[in-house]
């Protein structure tokens, strides 16, 4: 943080994404006007390879097999990675799920 206003996003994580984070529900502090892109590399960060593995190609690509929805919009319908967060934003990230429960 760089002294610019600070925002708090809460992510949803389901099915193998929530077995990485330990939990269904974090609440995550970003700069104001950051990007969905910057909140999974701080996910990354937070919870290692683990989860970089399921969510990212690389450091800047989503998996193609992962959703990403801020508010029930999947980011393809925004502006993708690049998509501006607000205060209070909803994240849901959700895995392929084949079977079984969430």
């Amino acid at each position: 943080m760089d002294g610019t206003s600070e925002m708090k996003i809460i992510v949803r994580a389901f099915a193998t994404i929530r077995e990485v984070l330990g939990t269904d529900r974090a609440e995550i502090s970003l700069d104001e006007g950051d990007s969905v892109r910057t909140l999974l590399k701080t996910l990354a960060k937070k919870f290692g390879s683990a989860f970089q593995k399921q969510v990212l190609v690389d450091e800047d690509t989503l998996s193609p097999n992962v959703k990403v929805l801020v508010n029930g919009v999947d980011i393809e319908y925004l502006n993708g990675m690049e998509t501006k967060l607000k205060d209070g934003d909803e994240v849901a990230i959700i895995p392929p799920v084949a079977g079984g429960r969430l």
